[in-house]
């Protein structure tokens, strides 16, 4: 008979891949918010660093929680078949 193996997640893996994610959210928002202040401003070069620095630090943070749930219950389920 063949063992089963219940792979539970890793609470401190998922714990700090979801912090990093949702703090880098939160430098994303802070940064959108100063470039949308630069641009009520009438400073063009200022709405346009920080948008690309928010939009980035956006993506990296969705891609970090995204990565980690993907992880902890799509990838490390399937390690015991190979």
């Amino acid at each position: 008979m063949e063992k089963v193996n219940e792979v539970r997640p890793n609470l401190i893996a998922l714990a700090a891949g979801l912090l990093v994610g949702v703090l880098w959210l939160a430098m994303a928002i802070a940064s959108l918010v100063s470039a949308f202040q630069g641009l009520a401003n009438q400073r063009t070069d200022w709405w346009l660093a920080w948008f690309l620095v928010g939009v980035l630090l956006g993506a990296a943070g969705l891609c970090a929680i995204g990565a980690t749930l993907w992880h902890q219950f799509k990838v490390k389920p399937g390690a015991a078949a190979h």
